[in-house]
């Protein structure tokens, strides 16, 4: 009951000779605190003590010994109970109520008090005086009443005198105690009429700090709470407050140490004044302590700002996410560490704070980008990415002159790049990548001369890569793939030195890439494709030995590789593909130690495959569409390993999916393909799936067999045939060629045949063998299985392929999902085509274009669901009649020259004979025969 009511023990004094600073008519009959004690708490009074006066010496005074003992340091109070933590002042001025209770130093443990009563009553000879001294603290009080499992702490509600205490140990959630503190003070008359959610309950930690309750996990709480404070929202300056009286507490009892040291050394107490010297000490350590937290606590933010901020979150409608009903500066709020988002961080090493960190990231806001945002102007660290904001960069961007990382990826902006942007000269980090941007970039770029990485890869601007960018020299990363630049690969890329990874695919740009990318030397990453027009060069690699990947997929890269590239030790991808390679390949390639992936394929390499290619590292080996011949090399059964022959004149036994040696041979070049097997009309594959006969009766063929990154796959009925190549890079679920759904597919009742499909990182081809020549019909069954179609940010992305039928495209920038309307949905693309080989290549083909990474990584390439094949009708008989009707038109034109032939001749044959007979002539009136 006296721990409840905030009462201690009384303190025995004579009656006859008060201790002078007691005030035994204070109000309500309580006793006031010692002014000695009390001094720098009284600084609100109307009457205070001058500095002279508190050292003035007066005998009749009587002064409390701060101490005298006699027994050992630790006794126990005479209740048994556990020694309890003081803090800076021990006694309270009772008039200012316990909202203006202060604390001092230095502290009355409980076994000195014993020895000031006993010494009291040995000097004046009286008993105990009745009147009531409260000892409170302003650290919480921990107490142990004799079970580990209890924990009471003090509890102060803003606008109550009276505290009460609470058992955190009978409490498991910050929910439970917040139930069990309304039911404590539901009756409260000061606050019956209050809502509950006009208040927050703050808590003091084991180092003096004031902080949210909530702020950290239950645990941490419950093992460095310390007091407990409830204060109305917008109360943070209660706390302040009472920081500013505990240091003015402090600091008399700072002047009562020292008054008691000059006595001491008056009187000659060495002892003493040793003591009080070191207390001394302490007191002024604590005073500098308690002066700098109160000028730390004094700190807040920028009003301009905090409005701003506000404004910002409204616009966006955050309040679920980020509710700010104290500042925004607080020290060790949960919305300021790394890992929080949102994420608010300020700046506090001034006398006014500055917001200095806006992270919204991945949280679908939408809308513009509101005018408040630019006024504060003090950000260094802007990310937005990965939402879904919409219209234009306002060229108020340029006010935030401080910035120097700005992410805006991942949205759904538009309109021109600002080139108010080239303003943000401070600036580190700049990404507006996968946006829906217009027109070329502005020139003003050029100047963000610190700019050490820019990501603008699949956003959607167009004209040439400005000359002005050839001042970036700090550029380390430079991502621009899928946009639709144009003109040739700029040279100047070659002078910004410090770059390490360069992406320039599915572009418009022509080559040739320019030879002093060899001055390129810190690369560690170059990808460039789908270049046009002239041919380039490998020679420009020569230096270029920290290359870890290297891919120049579709440059017009003509000559021979270069021996030297065998030497790269950290080259661990190489892609060449589709090119104009010629010669062999080099016998370097033998020595590679890490290289994975070894991509070759549409070349024209010639020679026998190196022995020894299989490195122990290599995962995949692509030759496929060479004139290559010879053996397979050594150990290419190595498990995990794929390898691609096809279209090659090796000798491909032993391949477990290469089916009959030579089968495919006839697809390298002008080779025949003749029919070893019954020749047949149609096909039908499941792509990606089990088989299955659809509801008009097709039935399709099984294709779930898992493909590496290099791998062909022939049907059980060698009807047909499937090859991969390719690998997804970044791809944190691994290789993955299968994608799959459960939902059902709109716009088809044949929603079964499209939930799984056949996906690839490049290149995916289908053959259909041994079929009958003649025109045919190629049905492909689309949809979207992986890109999201909902207005989340995952929804973003972008799959675009080309489909090529018999070697010649028929469909470039396919958009499967734009094209059907949605994800999930059906699409059919029909085509006609002619076999005149008995082969059929229908060839799916990434180039370059297409987000690579919404709504993961590795989202890209192409996909297909379902391929259909048959031969138009009344093609085959056609054929036959006009082979007929040509062999009777051939046969009429014979006949008649055979018969002009015979006619000719009878006449020549009676002519002859006509000749041959004798002719008589009339010689001098004879006949005579000659």
């Amino acid at each position: 009951m006296e721990l409840q009511l905030g009462l201690a023990l009384s303190l025995p004094v004579h009656h006859n000779a008060p201790v002078k600073g007691f005030d035994v008519t204070g109000r309500h009959g309580v006793m006031r605190s010692l002014d000695i004690w009390s001094y720098g708490c009284s600084m609100e009074r109307k009457k205070k003590r001058i500095f002279d006066t508190a050292f003035e010496d007066d005998d009749e005074s009587k002064t409390l010994p701060l101490l005298l003992w006699h027994g050992q340091p630790g006794e126990e109070d005479d209740d048994g109970k556990r020694q309890k933590k003081r803090d800076f002042c021990s006694f309270i001025d009772a008039k200012d109520g316990e909202g203006d209770q202060v604390v001092g130093w230095p502290p009355i443990k409980s076994w000195r008090k014993k020895m000031l009563f006993s010494d009291h009553d040995q000097h004046h000879g009286h008993g105990h005086a009745h009147h009531n001294f409260q000892n409170h603290q302003n650290l919480v009080e921990k107490e142990d009443d004799g079970s580990e499992n209890s924990m009471y702490v003090k509890v102060k509600m803003e606008g109550v005198g009276i505290l009460r205490k609470i058992d955190i140990k009978l409490h498991h959630s910050y929910q439970t105690l917040r139930d069990s503190l309304i039911t404590m003070f539901a009756k409260c008359k000061e606050c019956e009429n209050e809502d509950t959610a006009d208040f927050t309950v703050t808590y003091q930690d084991m180092h003096g700090h004031w902080l949210l309750a909530g702020d950290v996990p239950w645990q941490t709480f419950v093992g460095s709470v310390q007091r407990l404070e409830i204060i109305r929202n917008g109360g943070i300056e209660t706390v302040m407050t009472k920081r500013r009286r505990r240091c003015s507490c402090l600091g008399g009892s700072l002047l009562l140490v020292l008054k008691e040291t000059v006595k001491a050394e008056k009187q000659g107490t060495v002892l003493m004044t040793l003591l009080l010297q070191m207390e001394l000490w302490s007191a002024l350590s604590l005073l500098l302590l308690c002066a700098f937290q109160l000028v730390y606590a004094q700190r807040t933010t920028a009003p301009d700002e905090v409005t701003a901020l506000n404004k910002v979150l409204e616009h966006w409608n955050l309040a679920n996410h980020l509710n700010l009903t104290i500042d925004p500066c607080t020290e060790n709020a949960t919305w300021a560490s790394e890992t929080a988002n949102p994420r608010v961080a300020c700046d506090c090493t001034g006398s006014t704070c500055h917001i200095t960190h806006l992270k919204i990231y991945a949280l679908d806001i939408v809308g513009d980008l509101p005018g408040e945002l630019f006024e504060l102007k003090q950000l260094i660290d802007l990310n937005l990415g990965q939402n879904v904001l919409s219209g234009r960069i306002p060229p108020e961007i340029g006010l935030l002159s401080n910035m120097q990382y700005l992410s805006l990826g991942i949205n759904n902006l538009s309109g021109p790049v600002p080139p108010e942007l080239g303003k943000l000269t401070k600036l580190v980090e700049l990404s507006f990548s996968s946006n829906e941007f217009s027109g070329p970039l502005p020139v003003e770029l050029g100047k963000l001369t610190s700019l050490q990485q820019l990501y603008i890869d699949s956003s959607g601007v167009t004209g040439p890569i400005p000359q002005e960018f050839s001042s970036l020299k700090s550029l380390q990363t430079f991502w621009a793939s899928d946009n639709f630049f144009t003109g040739k690969l700029p040279e100047f890329l070659g002078t910004l030195t410090q770059l390490m990874d360069l992406r320039l695919e599915g572009t418009l740009l022509e080559g040739p890439i320019p030879s002093n990318f060899g001055a390129l030397t810190k690369l560690d990453i170059l990808r460039i494709g789908d270049l046009s027009k002239e041919d380039s060069s490998l020679d420009f690699l020569e230096n270029l030995t920290s290359l870890s990947m290297l891919s120049l997929r579709s440059c017009q890269v003509s000559g021979k590789i270069p021996e030297q590239i065998g030497k790269f030790s950290k080259l661990q991808y190489l892609d060449l593909r589709f090119n104009k390679l010629i010669g062999s390949i080099p016998d370097s390639f033998q020595d590679f130690t890490v290289l994975q992936f070894l991509y070759l394929g549409n070349n024209d390499l010639s020679g026998e495959l190196p022995t020894s290619i299989v490195s122990p590292k290599l995962i995949a080996l692509d030759v496929s569409f060479n004139p290559i011949s010879g053996n397979l090399p050594s150990n290419f059964s190595t498990e995990g390993f794929s390898l691609n022959v096809l279209g090659t004149s090796i000798n491909a036994k032993g391949l477990s999916d290469s089916g009959e040696p030579g089968l495919l041979h006839c697809l390298q070049g002008d080779t025949k393909c003749t029919n070893k097997l019954p020749a047949v009309s149609s096909f039908s594959i499941k792509c990606g799936g089990t088989s299955q006969k659809s509801v008009s009766g097709i039935k399709y063929d099984d294709d779930s067999e898992i493909l590496g990154a290099a791998s062909t796959y022939k049907s059980s009925r060698n009807q047909w045939a499937v090859s991969n190549t390719g690998n997804f890079l970044f791809n944190s679920n691994g290789p993955q060629y299968i994608a799959s759904t459960d939902s059902q597919i709109k716009g088809t009742l044949e929603s079964e045949l499209y939930k799984t499909a056949r996906i690839s990182p490049t290149s995916l081809r289908y053959y259909g063998l041994d079929l009958k020549n003649g025109k045919y019909v190629v049905e492909l069954h689309f949809a979207e299985l992986q890109m999201e179609d909902t207005a989340s940010w995952k929804g973003l992305g972008r799959r675009l392929f080309d489909v090529y039928i018999q070697g010649e495209r028929v469909v470039q920038d396919l958009n499967i999902q734009k094209e059907a309307g949605g994800s999930k949905k059906a699409l059919i693309k029909k085509f006609e085509t002619n076999v005149s080989n008995t082969i059929m290549d229908i060839h799916f083909l990434w180039a370059g274009k297409g987000t690579c990474c919404i709504p993961y990584q590795g989202t890209y390439g192409p996909l297909v669901s379902a391929i259909h094949v048959h031969q138009v009708s009344g093609a085959e008989s056609s054929s036959s009649s006009e082979r007929k009707r040509v062999g009777t038109i051939v046969g009429v034109s014979l006949g008649c020259a055979a018969v002009m032939i015979i006619m000719s001749s009878v006449f020549y044959l009676w002519w002859i004979k006509d000749d041959a007979e004798p002719r008589h002539v009339r010689i001098d009136g004879r006949v005579r025969k000659t």
